[in-house]
Formats: structure tokens, C-alpha cells, sequence
């Protein structure tokens, strides 16, 4: 166990074991801290079992525990959301409890996720620093389970709401990765409103930006579009200084936004429109531009996400069966992971069957070259 100079050990009576659904006492021993921001705290620990349950190991972690003031009003979305999820490249909830707080005497709810040793952020600036991008076979296989988790999710009307690399758990030692962070996430409801002032400004989709107010989980693949392109630049593609600059910036890559999409997402916008073209060159063009150092797959695959209309832009499914991941379906693909002599096989295409009923007629062709 890493030890820091500060560790926090405590025991409780009521540990929900997410798996099985029973309560435990345990003792919990935080012993780092990883992350703080609006939503709460997030601190590494492991758990022990004071009596332990039959064929049980006594001890549990690392694992990254999120702890958030408990909503009394409504159940907490994250832990409802987190409960029903199950799926490789989505983190997992393993235990949850709620703890009254020694320092403001508010009740917390903890919630006891599997810990990764890295994120996508701190993966491209590895690579930034070296002046130099994530590999392309890596690149490839952490862009399929990202595209596979937001299948799994949106078939269930689940959109994460806050898609960015910092919200990507990924361990380069396998070149495994899991999505992580649902505070923002919801089940969208057919033709029912939601808030759009939601999503990381960098990432925000821009029928969101102009406040749409009945959208759709495609502004997840908007996200994933902009956490691909970060990819292959090393650094966040629209980098707006304010929410409105910010489709000045998609402007200068997709062209002015047509009036229909204005019309379609908000008729009540009465922000910028920003109509003038600013580059003279095909859209097609501007992304070869853009991404001039990328290989024409890559940039087929982003013309085809990073689109205006959310009714255009490409479905999670129809991105999995894209030209861009056929080298992963190769009987020899391999990856070296970072610092690595030796390559390693990835076992990307254990579908399940709920994702393959997802799949639809598209599973055919996507498992057909992976034999």
C-alpha cells in the first residue's frame, strides 16, 4: 500500500457490497488523495473486512473512493446510474456507504470505485512532453473501448455528459480503458428537457452550446470526436475563452454552422451566428489541414463525427465498424505498452450479448475480419 504521510483509518458498521447487495462492517484506510473540485473529493484507499464472510479475502483496494455531499432530496444519480452499469471499459462500483463528516457534520455518500493508475489527460501530456503522440495502435484500441463503453451506455439512454480525457481512466500497462466521473451523467427521456448548460466547455457539443434544450446522447460522441482529435494533436482541438467563442472555434474547422441547425436546435438563440466562412478550402480540405500528420482513416472517422446536426453525426455503432480499427482486428495486432520490450495481445472484441443485440445487423461485419 502507498504510503503518504497522512493516512485516515476508520471503521463502519454499513458497507454495501455492490455485487451482492449485502452489508458489512469495515475498516476503511484512505491513504492519498487523488482529486478535488466542485463535485466533492476523491481519495485512494483500501478496505478491510473486520469479519470477513465466507472464502472472502480480508482486504480489498486499491480502490478511488468519490465522496459527495448526499443529496436528500433525490437519490444521487451517480450511485443509481453506477448500480445497474456493467461493462469493461466503464469503471465499477464495488462498495458504497454513507459518513457523517467529522469536520462540517454533513452526511456524505462514498462511493468505492476500481482505481486506474493513469487518465487520458495525463497520457496525452506524457506524450506531449516527449514531442511526440499517443502510438497509433494505442491509440486505436483506447478510441474502441471508449466508442464500446458509450454503446453499452446509450443503449441503455445513458449520456455521460461530461466526455473528456481527464474522465478516462486508462492503465498503460494493459492499454485498458474505463470510463469514470458519472456525477453529470443521466438517462434521457424521448422528447423531455434537460439542462445544456452541461459538458466541459473544450467538449461541449454545439447544439449545446447554443441551448438546445431536448438533446440527445450524441453529445457524447461530439465529446468523444473532440478526445480523439486531442489524440492526434496533443492538445483539446476547440479551446473557446468563453462558451460562445468556443463555435467560433468548431466554425474555424467545420465552416459557419447552417441556419437550419440553429433553427433546429433553439429557435429562441440570439447569440452569434458567426456566418463567415473563415477558411476558403473544402471542409474535407480543412481537416486534411488540421490534421496533416494524420493518417486519412483518422480523419475520415472525425469528418464523420465532428458534425453540426446530432442527427448526422455518427452512431457508436457505425463508429466501431469503421476502417480505423480494422488493424486491431488483425491476428497479429499487438501492442507494446509504454516502456515495454515485449508486445501484448488485447482481447478488444469480447462482446457480449446485449452489446452484439446493439450491434444489430453491423455486428456481422464488425466480428467477421476479427476471427
Amino acid at each position: 500500500m502507498p504510503q503518504n504521510n497522512h493516512s485516515d483509518e476508520y471503521t463502519l458498521d454499513q458497507v454495501i457490497n455492490n455485487l451482492s447487495g449485502t452489508s458489512n462492517r469495515m475498516t476503511v484506510t484512505e491513504y492519498n488523495k487523488i482529486g478535488e473540485g466542485a463535485f466533492g473529493t476523491v481519495v485512494e484507499a483500501v478496505l478491510n473486512y473486520t469479519d470477513p464472510p465466507n472464502n472472502t479475502e480480508e482486504t480489498h483496494g486499491p480502490f478511488a473512493i468519490k465522496r459527495v455531499p448526499a443529496q436528500t432530496e433525490y437519490k444521487s444519480r451517480e450511485l443509481e446510474i453506477l448500480r445497474v452499469v456493467n461493462h469493461p471499459n466503464i469503471v465499477s462500483l464495488r462498495f458504497f456507504f454513507d459518513k457523517k463528516s467529522s469536520i462540517d457534520g454533513k452526511i456524505y455518500q462514498n462511493l468505492v470505485m476500481e482505481c486506474l493508475p493513469s487518465n487520458l489527460q495525463s497520457e496525452i501530456k506524457y506524450y506531449r512532453q516527449l514531442k511526440y503522440t499517443i502510438p497509433y495502435p494505442h491509440m486505436k484500441a483506447y478510441t474502441f473501448q471508449l466508442t464500446r463503453a458509450m454503446l453499452y451506455l446509450h443503449g441503455f439512454g445513458i449520456s455521460h455528459r461530461d466526455i473528456k480525457p481527464s474522465n478516462i481512466l486508462v492503465d498503460p500497462s494493459s492499454v485498458t480503458l474505463k470510463i469514470c466521473d458519472f456525477g453529470s451523467a443521466k438517462k434521457l427521456e424521448p422528447n423531455q428537457s434537460s439542462v445544456s448548460y452541461i459538458c466541459s466547455r473544450y467538449y461541449r457539443a454545439p447544439e449545446l452550446i447554443v441551448g438546445c434544450p431536448i438533446y440527445t446522447t450524441k453529445i457524447d460522441i461530439w465529446g468523444l470526436g473532440c478526445v480523439i482529435a486531442e489524440m492526434f494533436l496533443g492538445k483539446p482541438i476547440f479551446q473557446g475563452q468563453s462558451p460562445e467563442l468556443q463555435l467560433k472555434e468548431i466554425s474555424k474547422l467545420l465552416g459557419p454552422p447552417p441556419k437550419t441547425f440553429y433553427f433546429k436546435s433553439n429557435p429562441q438563440y440570439r447569440g452569434n451566428m458567426y456566418q463567415n466562412k473563415l477558411f476558403s478550402c473544402s471542409v474535407e480540405d480543412r481537416f486534411k489541414q488540421i490534421f496533416s500528420n494524420s493518417p486519412p482513416d483518422a480523419i475520415d472517422l472525425l469528418l464523420k463525427i465532428l458534425v453540426y446536426d446530432p442527427d448526422f453525426r455518427a452512431s457508436p455503432r457505425s463508429v466501431l465498424v469503421h476502417p480505423f480499427f480494422y488493424e486491431l482486428k488483425k491476428e497479429n495486432f499487438k501492442v507494446y505498452p509504454r516502456g515495454a520490450s515485449e508486445p501484448i495481445s488485447l482481447n478488444l472484441f469480447n462482446f457480449s450479448k446485449y452489446e452484439l443485440e446493439l450491434l444489430g445487423p453491423l455486428k456481422d461485419e464488425l466480428l467477421k475480419s476479427s476471427e
